[in-house]
């Protein structure tokens, strides 16, 4: 946390970091309305945690959880977001910049425009995350993706699947959803959203993956759909269970794009 400039102002030793920890934890926690009351998510029953068996520090979690909503926070957005925003429609408009190299910060701004947040912050130890969406005390919804796996094709997916909970579940609520999308989505709610990603990303009549026998087929069919054909090579790899398929093609990075153009 200190590493990561989550305990504003302190500039003292890790020594002096633990001798002040309850003082600068609870001024971190209080950042916030709703930092206290908050609590660890795994222990919440409002907060649909999508995980895996491996151990997940809840404390860390919530610490995180605290961090992306004071980021939002800070963000002052100049336009309220309108509940029934975010539909297939919406999310296949915002698919589109996957083409350009600068995708990922056009969907910032596209997002932004729309009153909805991305915060863009790594995740701490023993928390696995990809993505997560809530709102902030003032109604604004807030995407929070980690780019733990630092690649185009996730962050595609992962943007698509938070956009999917607002639009399914999120307007009305003041819940939270948080991911780990290497996890199987036995959820109901976590099926839905993968699906409704899915289809926003590539629609269910133009998936013909016995048609992508290499890179030329996955770029030619990416120009027909005018999306980065790292989403194709990416769902391709995912479904064979092959990361080698494609070799060092359609593997572009992302989080060099925030921490330079947009924070991270």
């Amino acid at each position: 946390m200190r590493k990561r400039g989550y305990f504003e102002g302190f500039a003292g030793s890790p020594q002096e970091l633990r001798e002040y920890a309850a003082e600068q934890v609870g001024q971190f926690l209080s950042g916030i309305k709703e930092g206290f009351s908050l609590q660890p998510a795994m222990l919440r029953t409002s907060a649909h945690l999508r995980s895996n068996d491996k151990e997940t520090d809840p404390y860390a979690l919530w610490a995180w959880q605290v961090r992306v909503l004071k980021l939002a926070q800070e963000e002052v957005l100049e336009t309220t977001y309108q509940p029934g925003t975010v539909n297939l429609e919406f999310m296949r408009r915002l698919t589109q910049e996957s083409w350009s190299d600068k995708g990922p910060l056009i969907a910032k701004e596209y997002l932004n425009k729309h009153g909805i947040h991305l915060v863009i912050e790594r995740h701490l130890p023993k928390t696995y995350l990809d993505g997560a969406v809530c709102k902030t005390d003032a109604g604004q919804p807030v995407i929070a993706m980690t780019l733990r796996h630092d690649r185009l094709d996730n962050f595609w997916f992962t943007l698509m699947h938070e956009l999917a909970h607002i639009a399914l579940h999120l307007d009305g609520s003041e819940t939270w959803f948080i991911d780990d999308l290497d996890a199987s989505g036995a959820d109901p709610m976590e099926q839905e959203a993968d699906q409704l990603a899915q289809e926003a990303l590539v629609p269910a009549e133009h998936w013909l993956p016995e048609t992508f026998v290499d890179a030329q087929a996955v770029a030619v069919a990416a120009r027909a759909l005018n999306i980065s054909p790292c989403i194709l090579a990416g769902r391709m790899r995912h479904e064979k269970g092959d990361h080698q398929l494609f070799g060092h093609l359609y593997r572009d990075k992302v989080r060099s794009l925030f921490e330079s153009g947009a924070g991270c």
